[in-house]
């Protein structure tokens, strides 16, 4: 303020509403300056008598003191107006938060890799989002075959892309990077164009392996999933392999387990056979090894899938694969994998 009169006038004014501690007395403050007959109104009314070179300065700078002592006033009605913050009583015991914990698929994802950890294996991730070269081609599966049906894939609208179907397209570019020998599993999740059911899920997850080496042979194959049924299920369980064809592996095998459920004598569960089917598997077919630059003629390989969504239904006795995707937390704490 250039004019010593305005400036005593903000300066007593500020200090009049930095002082006022209630609603009440701000008002009071509010009258003193700003009411009819206040202090700066007073002052405002003095301006026609003013020198004219004198009214225009004058008359903005009080103007100016108006402006800024209504801010300062409503600022200050604002935080009186202001309900006080409770007091914090530190001897209240808080409440505690609740507590996340692995979704049960993931947790028996993470006992599969451990046991095969223990077998010297890597593990590897890949894309979700394949082209048909990587998921179809390269492991040996013709055009006109079943799997590559509209009806069993999710075709993706830029040509040539697909959600996978199975995890095998990350044993390629596994082996593109990391030449023989190879020990890896492959966990993720996969996409089939299927009807929902208690038993299938058109989103699932899978565990695939890749053994490639000098002179492995069926019995290695069938070694390795014994090893891994029994870490899971216990010594008590048997395995049979059947015959059975896919098209990147020669020979190829169906691998079932008996019935936990029933001990092997027969229920529902297995249709009354004793068995659960678990998992295809086989030797490495040699179009495939070729596609990934590996001599048939000097090494082999096995290579192996199973559905960890159903290895956890039978783990834990859950009878609806659906249940493990509806974030019903009812269920999600009911399990309780170890």
């Amino acid at each position: 303020m250039k004019h010593a009169e305005l400036t005593t006038l903000q300066h007593d004014a500020r200090a009049a509403i930095a002082a006022a501690v209630s609603v009440e007395a701000l008002e009071q403050v509010r009258v003193e300056w700003l009411g009819r007959n206040g202090k700066l109104t007073g002052v405002l009314r003095t301006l026609k008598d003013r020198p004219l070179e004198e009214r225009r300065t004058f008359g903005a700078e009080a103007n100016t003191l108006r402006v800024e002592l209504e801010h300062l006033l409503s600022a200050k009605q604002q935080q009186l107006s202001a309900k006080p913050a409770l007091p914090i009583d530190l001897t209240i015991p808080g409440i505690m938060p609740l507590l996340g914990h692995p979704h049960p698929i993931r947790v028996m994802l993470e006992r599969i890799e451990n046991i095969f950890h223990g077998l010297g294996y890597d593990v590897a991730e890949g894309p979700e989002v394949e082209t048909e070269r990587y998921n179809f081609d390269l492991l040996n599966v013709p055009k006109d075959h079943p799997a590559r049906d509209m009806h069993d894939t999710f075709y993706l609208t830029q040509r040539g892309l697909v959600l996978r179907t199975h995890t095998s397209p990350v044993q390629l570019h596994y082996v593109e990077t990391h030449r023989p020998p190879v020990r890896v599993i492959v966990p993720g999740r996969v996409y089939r164009h299927e009807a929902t059911d208690a038993s299938h899920e058109a989103s699932f997850f899978q565990c695939e392996g890749l053994v490639i080496d000098r002179g492995i042979r069926l019995t290695d194959l069938l070694g390795t999933f014994t090893h891994l049924f029994k870490s899971l299920f216990g010594a008590k369980v048997k395995l049979r392999f059947r015959p059975h064809f896919y098209p990147f592996t020669e020979p190829s095998l169906d691998v079932d387990m008996s019935c936990i459920i029933c001990g092997g004598k027969g229920c529902p569960s297995c249709g009354q056979s004793g068995w659960l089917e678990m998992g295809g598997s086989g030797m490495v077919h040699p179009t495939v090894l070729e596609h990934m630059k590996v001599d048939p003629a000097v090494f082999s390989g096995f290579a192996f899938g199973v559905g960890v969504d159903r290895l956890m239904m039978l783990y834990e006795g859950v009878g609806d694969v659906r249940r493990s995707y509806s974030g019903d937390l009812r269920f999600l704490e009911s399990i309780h994998l170890s």
